[in-house]
């Protein structure tokens, strides 16, 4: 394992390096979550990020998303977007309204210290001001987090691969790694993500992200973790 992950540094590492035509972003992001089931959450987010290495606004995102899950950590997500996108290139500049919508499907494992992650994703980004520009993607990500004792800011790893179904069929390859941390409902995530592309005229990215949500579960929910009912087996 330790080869591994030596492996994966390395080869990130010499991405990072070996870039010439890159830029830094900044996302931030704020949202609160309600679980009103056991296997139901709602959350509403707001998404503000910089482009331009900070220099100029990039888009204002609102999220709305929800969660579903089934047996054994396996996970269904729908998630909506609205989008009041910076275009500050070419002949035509402005704000841009779209909205987007995902869908999507997420497996973990427990394998201590180990948490795996394995999500495939599918979404359709449309122009609301005009009718020709529509965006899809299909998504893979692969994380792990390591459990370490005594440690509240345990590290987490990603790789994404974003592969687009219209158009340019552009790929994008995304390497994340970071780290959360709960504090009484709430959680404070902190991520850099370097994504790159085969597609030469468009740069690579240095991203770092910065999110905050709180989460609130419903009464019934709360009154069952203090009086959990005995379980007889069947």
């Amino acid at each position: 394992m330790k080869n591994h992950l030596c492996l994966l540094f390395l080869f990130t590492s010499n991405l990072i390096i070996g870039q010439e035509n890159t830029e830094s972003k900044f996302w931030t992001t704020v949202g609160y979550i309600y679980q009103p089931l056991e296997k139901l959450t709602f959350g509403i987010h707001q998404l503000y990020r910089l482009k331009d290495n900070y220099n100029a606004v990039d888009t204002y995102i609102t999220e709305f998303n929800t969660d579903y899950s089934l047996k054994n950590k396996l996970n269904l997500e729908l998630e909506l977007r609205y989008y009041y996108k910076n275009d500050n290139t070419g002949n035509v500049q402005g704000y841009e309204n779209l909205w987007r919508y995902r869908l999507g499907v997420e497996k973990e494992w427990k394998i201590k210290p180990f948490k795996l992650f394995l999500r495939a994703a599918y979404q359709n980004r449309q122009s609301i001001d005009r009718n020709d520009k529509t965006t899809k993607y299909f998504r893979t990500r692969y994380a792990f987090e390591y459990a370490i004792k005594k440690w509240d800011w345990d590290p987490y790893f990603s790789f994404e691969y974003l592969s687009k179904l219209s158009g340019n069929k552009l790929k994008k390859y995304r390497f994340g790694f970071g780290s959360s941390n709960k504090v009484n409902g709430s959680k404070w995530t902190f991520r850099y993500y370097f994504e790159t592309n085969k597609k030469r005229t468009i740069p690579d990215y240095h991203i770092l992200s910065l999110k905050y949500r709180y989460k609130d579960k419903s009464k019934k929910i709360k009154k069952n973790k203090k009086n959990p009912e005995t379980k007889t087996e069947v």
